[in-house]
């Protein structure tokens, strides 16, 4: 088994924090069959340390069509021929650089394609500009909202998913907010990608699982990092949050006296080790 966790990186000082912390997760649990493949900017990479595969991409979101909308590039790059490699992996995490992996990860291989648990959709006016917008492009939308933004799976299909998230995603922004952005929580450009991503994953994966559990699972958490495979910040000011992080809150704790069997202590833990083995990430 070979497997490729997979991220996008610009040199930006709060995506390389966290880059650091993603990295130093997979160095700590040791796992022996998964690569770390970074797409990113020269700049990014030429900050990225040699053990991990770096491929230079530019991103999109600065093209024709794209109004800036950056969270397309993390997605967009699994779909570029560059990506072509990638399908001599068995399995393939797309997952965000805000992220760690534990040690469950080392024993985690679903026999379905598997996603996180979303939350974008709150109410029944985005479920159905969501199945409209499906219909309009052909594409069957099966009813399963609020898919998270890791994909995990068979490689030449997270790739596939991802061509048409792309595409889909395109398809929203020129047609969708020619009016302005909507507003959060409701209809929102700012979650496109969630959108067009669920739409890919409905129409071309006949079975696939849910789950939060153990993707995009809450930094938050006082459980046992053995039952999560793959941690999420999500926005939060709680332990632990990836915006105290980066404004130095956690700078003054110990790691001696964190309890690294629990998910919200272990991700202080990594990103303080991060912070002290990597400080090249932010020279």
């Amino acid at each position: 088994m070979k497997r490729a966790l997979v991220i996008y990186l610009e040199d930006k000082p709060s995506l390389m924090l966290q880059f650091g912390w993603l990295y130093t997760s997979l160095k700590y649990i040791q796992a022996k069959d998964t690569d770390l493949v970074v797409f990113g900017t020269k700049e990014a990479l030429n900050k990225v340390p040699e053990d991990c595969i770096k491929v230079e991409y530019e991103p999109i979101s600065y093209k024709d069509g794209w109004k800036n909308y950056h969270y397309i590039n993390s997605i967009s790059c699994l779909a570029d021929d560059r990506a072509d490699f990638l399908e001599e992996y068995d399995l393939l995490l797309r997952t965000d650089v805000d992220t760690f992996l534990t040690p469950a990860w080392n024993n985690y291989y679903p026999e379905l394609y598997a996603v996180g648990q979303g939350a974008y959709v709150h109410d029944d006016d985005v479920k159905e500009r969501i199945k409209r917008i499906a219909k309009a492009l052909g594409l069957r939308h099966r009813g399963i909202y609020n898919i998270g933004a890791t994909h995990y799976g068979y490689a030449p299909l997270v790739r596939e998913v991802c061509r048409l998230t792309v595409s889909t995603a395109k398809h929203i922004l020129e047609h969708e907010f020619n009016d302005g952005p909507g507003k959060w929580p409701g209809w929102w450009w700012g979650v496109t990608s969630m959108y067009s991503s669920e739409i890919a994953v409905n129409h071309l994966v006949d079975e696939f699982v849910v789950d939060g559990e153990k993707l995009d699972y809450f930094s938050t958490s006082s459980d046992s990092i053995f039952n999560h495979p793959h941690i999420h910040c999500w926005h939060t000011n709680k332990m632990f949050s990836k915006i105290c992080y980066e404004a130095g809150l956690y700078d003054h704790l110990s790691i001696d006296d964190l309890d690294c069997t629990i998910v919200k202590d272990y991700c202080v833990y990594i990103a303080l080790k991060a912070k002290q083995e990597m400080p090249q990430l932010l020279s």
